[in-house]
């Protein structure tokens, strides 16, 4: 029970209180008067007239309580209400509708680019070979996020050609075949400049060996590696789980971080 219901539940049986006494004041007024005895006995009604007064005085002052509580009350959910249509219009104003047919996903969240640079890039590439450097960079890929299997290609400076320069959890019988610029997904990938995300794989276009046996992954992700508008490199990574749109955009966030230590070599 709240407090403005107390003070309502209090005025009510003060009133009650106050008919009573009244009835009796007004009953021992009426006895005096026939009596004609008004001068004796008065101090019973004067006890009783200070104590309807107390009670009018009691009932005036919860009445205002009461009437101060309801209007604060009205206030508070008129503020509240008001509140709640301000946060609307800013969620609407925040949040763009979708295109039609298009639902809001969580892999178009933000992400912390520069804490995945310290992650995954590897802390002092000057001690590494061009193999040790990519090799690290995928494992480090790897641990971040579920890939299974990755390859790293470098393009050869005076020609068009990607030769295998790293890899990860690769078990093939024969190295990575080197390809040309357009020819291949990987070769058209560094030619159109533009990562691509396959959530379904060619058939044997990946396959990973285990203690269980081999499978293939359903999900492959080829991104470039740019500088100066060049494409100088190709990442690709294989997952059994899909790739999300942010991790295409971290890479190629990264990629100029990547395409400068690769000029290096």
């Amino acid at each position: 029970m709240n407090t403005s219901r107390i003070n309502k539940t209090l005025a009510f049986l003060a009133i009650i209180a106050e008919f009573i006494i009244f009835f009796v004041l007004f009953g021992k007024i009426r006895n005096l008067l026939l009596d004609n005895n008004i001068s004796e006995n008065q101090q019973p009604i004067y006890v009783l007239l200070i104590l309807a007064v107390i009670i009018v005085v009691f009932l005036f002052i919860l009445s205002i309580l009461a009437s101060h509580e309801k209007i604060s009350e009205e206030k508070y959910i008129k503020k509240e209400t008001n509140l709640f249509d301000e946060n609307s219009k800013q969620k609407e104003v925040a949040e763009p509708a979708c295109p039609a047919g298009e639902e809001a996903k969580d892999d178009e969240e933000l992400i912390d680019i520069e804490n995945y640079i310290k992650k995954i890039l590897p802390k002092d590439n000057s001690k590494l070979d061009l193999e040790k450097y990519t090799e690290k960079l995928l494992s480090n890929i790897a641990k971040e996020f579920d890939v299974v299997q990755g390859l790293f290609f470098v393009k050869e400076k005076e020609s068009d050609i990607f030769n295998i320069a790293g890899k990860y959890a690769y078990f093939g019988d024969e190295e990575p075949k080197s390809f040309n610029l357009s020819e291949t997904l990987s070769g058209q990938v560094a030619k159109n400049k533009t990562a691509l995300n396959l959530k379904e794989i060619p058939e044997n276009y990946v396959t990973i060996l285990s203690g269980l046996g081999s499978s293939s992954p359903n999900h492959l992700i080829i991104i470039p590696i740019i500088v100066e508008d060049k494409t100088i490199a190709i990442v690709e990574l294989a997952s059994f789980k899909e790739f999300k749109r942010n991790f295409s955009d971290l890479l190629e966030g990264i990629s100029d971080q990547i395409g400068k230590a690769l000029i290096k070599y």
